[in-house]
């Protein structure tokens, strides 16, 4: 990708981790849009920006992480308390409590951008995000087809959650979102490679 000169590299490397959440623009379908960024306007988002070593991708990263870990949560609540797999339920206890001390720092790196505390993706369906009718599935779902499609749906999450970590790391400015962005790419690598085939 062409980096385009000062003052727009924030803008590139906002769309960049845009469309890593939206599966990329080759991906993406009229039934699945590229959400915005933020419910607020683009102003407060450079305000945001300019109270911190904030840029646009480190903002639209946390953002985004808030709602991807949130919304995973019942997904391990669900293997944790029905899968068969012994290793899948350690995996799922696990990542519980990644994702239980993972959200405050994210919550607190928001607060300190000055980033809105209304969630801008509810609704959306992008890949990794798993939306009502997913859980809805997924809770309607039993025996190894439960299993199949929770480990799907994991599977979906880590690897979208390792890419936006891998954009965030490229593009943003911010040591402390970088810093948790290397965090995430590593524990989702790892739980990545615990999942059965």
């Amino acid at each position: 990708m062409r980096r385009l000169p000062n003052p727009l590299p924030s803008l590139v490397s906002l769309a960049a981790v845009l469309a890593l959440a939206a599966g990329c623009a080759a991906s993406a379908t009229a039934q699945h849009p590229v959400p915005p960024v933020s419910g607020a306007p683009a102003s407060s988002v450079s305000a945001a920006a300019a109270a911190g070593d904030f840029g646009g991708t480190d903002l639209a990263w946390v953002e985004l992480m808030i709602p991807m870990d949130e919304q995973l949560l019942p997904v391990l609540d669900l293997l944790w308390q029905r899968a068969s797999d012994p290793g899948l339920v350690a995996l799922a206890k696990e990542l519980r409590g990644v994702y239980e001390g993972e959200l405050p720092r994210l919550r607190a790196l928001s607060d300190q951008a000055g980033l809105p505390k209304d969630n801008p993706h509810k609704g959306h369906r992008m890949p990794g995000l798993v939306d009502a009718d997913r859980l809805a599935a997924l809770r309607a779902g039993s025996g190894a087809d439960f299993e199949r499609q929770a480990v799907d749906c994991l599977r979906e999450h880590l690897d979208q959650l390792g890419r936006l970590a891998a954009a965030e790391i490229a593009n943003g400015t911010s040591p402390a979102v970088k810093a948790l962005a290397r965090q995430v790419a590593e524990t989702r690598a790892g739980a990545s490679a615990r999942l059965p085939k």
